[in-house]
């Protein structure tokens, strides 16, 4: 994978003095996305456009200089610049090959050729992960385009006639062309769900390309358009078992397409169900054994590695375990703070193992991401549900009796967050237009009240807020019920959270993952399948377990589910705590206009008397530390 930048100067009066200066700023900001190589190119026009295009590489596919970029084509009138691996891109070169003379055996090439051959009815053929750029020199445009799930990121900044892309937000920020101010929406997203959502970031004039997009920038201004969705494929009514084979017959292909690469390929194992079938597939796909890693612990509430050392025992992996200490993490925690491009609850498991898969000399790992997503493996596939039918019988009762049954619950239970939580689903605040939102929030509405220093900010965001979940539940109405959660779990949580933060945090080493789970055509098919075979009662994810060609060992299906989090309830009590503490606890001028310094300490406070769970006051230090850094 790589990093991609550049400026396009439309006419501009306002463009500093060395807009070349400002993309090596840029690309110097993304230089650990891609240290293999650097290319720049200043591309002009007889209109007086000036494009500046730049490019770090990760080289990966045709690692020699046959795969450098920025590449054109044959007379210089098409120019690319890709952060992407393009899984059919053999299969894409020899439906070309008869009408142009390839010069390399990059998919960079194959995949300029297909929009030089196709114009963008190309995003339709090409399979895998991207963000790219091209300028179009006979239609005088640039073309940004994003990969369909968003696996890879980019954002962009318009203003008057300069128009600014890079793979990162921190390298817009690098150029010094602008300095945005903090985003009242991304804070709010940020303190609601932990992330910032997709089209906005955490800075109010830098916007994110959304997933399954592209981006025409030309003379008539900007233009975002959409070229996908899950949903074109809805079939009739199948079986279990012809459902289990045609995802059987997917998921095969998918792998196989996922180990394509010129250089060494591992992949994470956690010894849960997901990583371990994709484990499985890749030892049944490669002849050699391949390096699987796992993160362990001391504390065996957290640790897995006994479920994952005996699944690959039993495949035959060359399996590495990192054992993971608090003083490791506190050695670590500056520079992976460092490396989030946007403040996020999540991300720090990431950079560790990320950090131990370059150590043992690998450039390539496979995730099983996706899989609770796909195969309805969340909690929320039950309880939301449950939540919709008790919101359902409590929207009989007037809101006095709702108002007076909350503070019945507020005395009788102790404080936690399942019952603020509960305490909000009484009253009917969600979180958003739907009860699934309340399911994945970090802060609830009243809890917000305690934070914002301002409250007419928070009841404008939180109107607009509901209006944006509202469109979004209001444009999949025809899905049902279970399909509705997949979809929502995928974009608001899967988008902006784990995968931005997989994308980020091992960048950060150099390091190219990959998740064959989230491949495009996998997706839809999952979505094509009736809900009512997705959930056996007591087997999970039954239809990902059943087209496994080699069986899974019954100790990782039928083990209990653990998510991949670090001991921070324990740690930030012991030997993290005077590191928090110290940040929480000194008031940010940065973020005064929108953080309230009291509500700060009380959420800290809570923490230490267990009142709340520890990610409510590491999403506030988090937040404090990115914009001390960054701002």
């Amino acid at each position: 994978m790589c990093g991609i930048a550049g400026i396009l100067d439309n006419n501009s009066k306002t463009l500093p003095a060395s807009p070349i200066k400002a993309l090596q700023l840029m690309l110097d900001a993304l230089e650990h996305r891609g240290p293999d190589d650097r290319g720049e190119v200043q591309i002009g026009s007889e209109k007086g456009v000036n494009l500046y295009l730049g490019h770090q590489r990760l080289s990966i596919i045709d690692p020699g200089q046959g795969g450098h970029q920025p590449m054109s084509n044959d007379d210089s009138t098409l120019w690319i610049s890709t952060n992407s691996e393009i899984y059919n891109y053999r299969e894409l070169k020899h439906e070309l090959k008869h009408s142009y003379n390839f010069q390399s055996n990059s998919d960079t090439e194959v995949l300029l050729r297909s929009y030089e051959a196709w114009g963008l009815d190309c995003l339709k053929k090409i399979r895998g992960m991207f963000a790219f750029a091209i300028w179009d020199g006979p239609n005088n445009r640039l073309i940004l385009a994003r990969d369909r799930i968003g696996i890879k990121p980019l954002y962009y900044y318009s203003k008057k006639n300069i128009f600014i892309f890079a793979s990162e937000l921190r390298a817009i920020l690098a150029s010094k062309i602008d300095k945005p101010s903090i985003n009242p929406t991304g804070i709010f997203q940020y303190l609601s769900y932990g992330r910032v959502g997709s089209l906005e970031s955490i800075l109010d004039s830098i916007l994110e390309l959304p997933p399954g997009h592209f981006l025409i920038a030309d003379k008539n201004g900007i233009n975002v358009q959409k070229y996908w969705d899950p949903f074109h494929e809805i079939k009739s009514a199948q079986s279990f078992p012809s459902t289990v084979q045609q995802i059987r017959s997917c998921l095969e292909e998918v792998v196989q397409q996922h180990l394509i690469s010129d250089v060494s390929i591992g992949a994470f194992l956690s010894g849960g169900i997901d990583s371990s079938a994709l484990v499985s597939m890749i030892t049944a796909n490669t002849p050699t054994p391949i390096q699987t890693l796992s993160i362990t612990f001391k504390d065996k509430d957290y640790d897995e590695s006994k479920y994952s050392s005996l699944l690959a025992d039993s495949l035959g992996t060359r399996h590495h375990k990192l054992l993971l200490s608090e003083e490791d993490l506190i050695e670590n925690l500056s520079p992976a703070l460092a490396s989030m491009d946007q403040p996020t609850v999540d991300g720090i498991n990431t950079y560790i193992i990320s950090r131990a898969a370059r150590n043992i000399g690998l450039k390539v790992a496979l995730s099983g991401l996706g899989g609770d997503e796909l195969f309805a493996g969340y909690d929320s596939f039950s309880l939301v549900p449950r939540l919709n039918k008790i919101k359902q019988i409590l929207n009989f009762l007037p809101f006095g009796l709702r108002k007076q049954l909350s503070c019945i619950v507020s005395r009788l239970m102790p404080p936690s967050d399942k019952n603020t939580k509960l305490n909000h689903l009484i009253r009917g605040q969600y979180n958003g237009a739907h009860v699934y939102f309340l399911f994945r929030a970090l802060f609830c509405e009243q809890e917000l009240g305690g934070l914002f220093s301002d409250p007419l900010i928070q009841e404008k965001e939180i109107r607009k807020n509901l209006n944006r979940t509202q469109e979004v539940i209001d444009s999949h109405s025809e899905l049902s019920p279970l399909n509705l959660i997949s979809y929502l779990e995928m974009t608001q949580y899967m988008a902006t959270t784990l995968l931005r933060d997989t994308d980020m945090m091992s960048m950060a080493h150099g390091l190219e993952i990959r998740v064959p789970l989230m491949d495009h055509k996998l997706v839809e098919l999952m979505f094509s399948v009736p809900s009512n075979i997705k959930m056996k009662q007591g087997i999970p994810k039954p239809l990902l377990v059943n087209s496994l060609s080699k069986k899974l060992p019954e100790f990782i299906v039928r083990r209990k589910k653990m998510g991949f989090t670090l001991p921070f309830e324990v740690w930030m009590r012991d030997k993290m705590r005077s590191e928090i503490e110290s940040v929480l606890l000194s008031p940010s001028e940065k973020l005064s206009d929108f953080i309230s310094q009291d509500g700060v300490q009380k959420i800290w406070n809570n923490f230490l008397k267990k009142r709340c769970s520890w990610s409510r006051p590491w999403s506030l230090y988090v937040l404090k530390k990115w914009v001390d850094k960054n701002l």
